[in-house]
């Protein structure tokens, strides 16, 4: 991998998680106003969609998606995910802007972890973390349905908690950027047929993880629910990424990988729990 492309993909994905958080600001203020009896129900987007505030929220998402989808056309999934993580350095930029409060001596400590572990990542990721193995491929798509299938369950027995459906969300997202990174494969390859499943796919889980994170917002302020949910949604990929692709591992057995990605997501919970950045999600200026 040139050293161009992976510099690429993670300029591209700080600014896509830039968008994200900038659309959960909107989204999650509306949400916090849908009856509760409508969490874990398609419903929940039927009344949202009425909102302008919540379809502003969620063109800005889609701008976001957008870009991550460039991003992962350039490195792969291991790189693209974690480095999703600069845009909560972004965020604490403009939080600071707005609040015209001082960053603390703990925002710049996690801001510094989490450049500095994207750095190493993009020497130490899997070059070729998106060559997907047949299995790897099958794990994916049964994934794929367990996640669609999970808030029926947790509807049937009664919990919608803001954790699980926190964590729920997180998954559905971060499987959002594995089937996207399919969609890519598949069509510079030329096989439109399998892009356009993956695709399916992917629309699928969108539409269900949107579902299940409105719900966590109902029940979650959102700064407690967005740093699990984009925690989990940056590494989960990344840490599956050597076990269902042809990639590998790494450089030095996958050690540096392995350790980048730790520091990089513990640097993100960090600065996602800050108080400046909370406020800038919790509520829009």
């Amino acid at each position: 991998m040139s050293g161009v492309r992976p510099a690429a993909a993670i300029v591209l994905a700080g600014v896509a998680a830039t968008f994200y958080a900038l659309s959960t600001m909107y989204q999650a203020l509306e949400a916090r106003q849908t009856p509760v009896e409508s969490a874990l129900r398609s419903s929940i987007l039927l009344r949202l969609v009425r909102r302008r505030t919540w379809v502003l929220g969620s063109a800005v998402g889609g701008v976001g998606w957008a870009l991550q989808a460039v991003a992962l056309s350039f490195a792969s999934v291991a790189l693209v995910q974690p480095a999703l993580g600069l845009g909560l350095v972004v965020m604490l930029l403009l939080a600071t802007r707005i609040l015209g409060e001082p960053i603390g001596p703990r925002e710049v400590g996690a801001s510094l972890t989490v450049i500095a572990g994207v750095a190493v990542l993009g020497w130490a990721a899997p070059s070729h973390a998106d060559h997907f193995t047949g299995p790897g491929r099958v794990a994916i798509a049964v994934a794929g349905v367990a996640i669609v299938v999970a808030p029926r369950i947790l509807r049937l027995v009664g919990h919608a908690g803001g954790l699980v459906t926190s964590v729920l969300s997180g998954l559905g997202w971060g499987w959002v950027g594995i089937g996207t990174s399919l969609v890519d494969r598949s069509l510079g390859h030329g096989h439109w047929l399998v892009a356009a499943c993956w695709a399916a796919g992917t629309g699928v889980i969108s539409w269900s993880s949107l579902v299940v994170g409105m719900s966590a917002y109902q029940v979650w302020p959102a700064t407690r629910s967005w740093p699990v949910t984009f925690a989990i949604e940056m590494s989960a990929p990344a840490a599956v990424a050597p076990l269902l692709t042809h990639g590998g591992v790494g450089p030095a057995g996958g050690v540096p990988f392995a350790l980048a990605l730790a520091v990089t997501c513990a640097g993100a919970v960090v600065l996602g729990s800050s108080r400046r950045v909370a406020a800038v999600v919790a509520a829009p200026t």
